[in-house]
């Protein structure tokens, strides 16, 4: 791993802060987890979440016409 120095605004500053806090991780750790989750060829990341969620609902039996129906009751469809 490499050190290195970057300036930022105190809005930026004061918005990490408040993340480090939240999620209790450095502010070092949330910029490079920012950094890598832009990086171009992320598909990996992508893949490994949608099949983590892939097939949840699939004990269910849902009407999706109804539902979107219901959703969506001040529009016609």
């Amino acid at each position: 791993m490499r050190r290195t120095q970057i300036y930022l605004d105190e809005t930026l500053y004061d918005y990490l802060r408040h993340e480090s806090e939240t999620k209790k991780k450095t502010i070092s750790d949330i910029i490079r987890e920012n950094i890598r989750s832009s990086m171009p060829g992320n598909t990996d990341r992508i893949i490994q979440s949608a099949s983590k969620v892939y097939g949840v609902w699939k004990d269910k039996e849902m009407d999706v016409d109804a539902y979107v129906r219901t959703v969506r009751r001040d529009r016609k469809i």
